[in-house]
């Protein structure tokens, strides 16, 4: 057999990313708070693009046709991949057929969302429309600029130090607090340059200006700081400070023999522990969590069935404004370049509008999907959440489990039950005695409600094994332990301790 070359002519098909492509799939996979910023950098770039400002009939002498925000959408390719070739499955009715711009308009007479207004502008004015200013929302009057740990403590510095070198040594022990307010242990005064008496000179000052237990090196010190300054430091409480680990065991026996002091009065000091702050500079941090905006709205209809929408406040709402488009064609007809430029922007900006299509369109087929494979959770709570993954629903709506994982990622759905983030949703099974599995997620909600039911007698986590092999749910102990870990919840021990205090009380 000889070996000779040959050239061959051979058609394949292969998915190529190319730079729409990853577009797309990244402003699938963003959150809504995401998505804006994107859009806004986009608008900046991208003249030919716009966001909607709601026009009424007859406001404009060119109509929302001239605005095209759905051109080429029959042209739009699959973004994603699919199952079955892009199945997609049928409506029940033709009610439930969506109209072209269905994401963006509601329908006349559907019933709006009885449910808490979730728009990014919420919060008016009380003033009459005709006199509110255009860019004015009554939540940036609450939006004043609160002083940081570092600010305050600079201010308070500068009038209590006036030597030059213990006024330097305070700022810098004030620029290396952490978060919580505590000096980290490792810093000394062999890092400061200075001597250790006047480095505990320096600090003991620090601890008296500052807010109660900040300038600690050590949990037991923030909370003798703050005992000291509510006059509560005696001895006993001093040794059980210094004994916090046995407070954690709740071992109330130990701490009462140290301490002096009878059982009751050390359950008194812990629950005067309890009270104080582990972290003193809380009260100074001005990053607030962002406001959750669901993208998705569940609504019980008055037949009983739930309806799922897409959320109005969260949906970006982007045209692309034709008329400037050929007022500047008309231009750039005879430059090259700016011909060139023109193109290529009205291209991006079609696709860019045709992927947030295919992006609220796959948000709303994946989020229907599983309220439908959820439904008895909306009608009896946690407990009868279903085992769901992300593969039941991506082989549901013939799409890839990736897929399905980006837009379930930092999604959110506002239910009758509350707002819950889409991944919420999911979670492996457990085989029953009966054949049936049930949800995790459901097995713990059953694991708390039975922690939170029992009386005198605290049930271990055998006994609470037993009670769900009862029930039909075949679960180890050790992972009913994995489970009450991830709650949160003590071990029985330390539940039978604190049963025991509190009857003594």
């Amino acid at each position: 057999m000889s070996l000779t070359p040959r050239l061959d002519l051979r058609q394949s098909q292969s998915l190529t990313m190319t730079p729409r492509l990853q577009q797309a799939i990244r402003l699938l996979q963003m959150t809504s708070q995401e998505l804006d910023a994107a859009l806004a950098e986009e608008l900046e770039k991208n003249p030919f693009l716009e966001r909607e400002s709601g026009l009424s009939e007859g406001e404009d002498d060119f109509s929302r046709d001239s605005l095209s925000e759905t051109l080429g959408r029959e042209e739009m390719p699959e973004l994603l991949d699919s199952v079955d070739g892009g199945r997609e499955t049928a409506p029940d009715t033709e009610e439930d057929l969506s109209s072209e711009d269905s994401f963006y308009e509601r329908e006349d007479g559907q019933e709006p969302f009885d449910g808490p207004d979730f728009s990014l502008d919420a919060w008016s004015g009380a003033r009459g429309r005709e006199d509110e200013d255009a860019g004015f929302r009554a939540v940036d009057l609450c939006a004043g600029h609160a002083p940081t740990l570092l600010e305050e403590m600079q201010s308070r510095i500068n009038v209590t130090f006036r030597v030059e070198g213990e006024r330097r040594l305070a700022l810098m022990m004030t620029e290396r607090l952490d978060e919580a307010g505590y000096l980290p242990p490792s810093f000394s005064a062999e890092e400061a340059k200075c001597s250790s008496d006047e480095f505990e000179k320096v600090l003991r000052k620090l601890q008296e200006i500052a807010p109660s237990g900040v300038y600690a090196r050590s949990l037991a010190e923030c909370l003798a700081l703050q005992l000291k300054e509510r006059d509560r430091f005696d001895p006993a409480m001093e040794t059980l400070v210094n004994h916090l680990d046995l407070v954690a065991k709740r071992e109330y026996k130990k701490l009462s023999a140290l301490c002096g002091v009878g059982i009751d009065d050390v359950s008194d000091m812990c629950d005067e522990l309890k009270r104080l702050s582990p972290r003193p500079a809380s009260a100074f941090e001005t990053d607030a969590a962002p406001a959750v905006i669901p993208d998705v709205l569940v609504r019980r209809l008055k037949n009983g069935n739930l309806s799922v929408v897409l959320n109005q406040a969260a949906l970006p709402r982007l045209l692309v404004n034709r008329e400037y488009a050929a007022e500047i064609s008309a231009v750039a007809a005879k430059d090259k370049a700016a011909r060139k430029f023109m193109n290529e922007s009205l291209s991006a900006a079609n696709w860019l509008i045709r992927a947030l299509n295919q992006r609220a369109e796959t948000i709303l087929k994946v989020a229907s999907e599983i309220v439908e494979r959820q439904r008895a959770f909306f009608d009896k709570g946690e407990k009868a959440l279903t085992p769901m993954v992300l593969k039941d629903v991506a082989e549901a709506v013939a799409m890839h489990e990736s897929t399905v994982s980006r837009v379930t990622s930092g999604k959110y759905m506002a239910t009758p039950e509350g707002v819950f983030e889409l991944k919420f949703f999911f979670s492996q099974g457990l085989e029953g005695a009966d054949g049936e599995s049930r949800s995790a997620r459901a097995v713990r909600y059953r694991i708390r409600a039975l922690i939170d039911a029992e009386g005198r007698d605290v049930l271990s986590d055998d006994a609470l094994a037993v009670l769900l092999k009862k029930e039909g749910i075949e679960i180890a102990r050790r992972t009913v332990a994995k489970y009450r870990e991830a709650m949160g919840i003590p071990p029985s021990s330390l539940r039978k301790r604190e049963k025991r205090a509190e009857k003594r009380i």
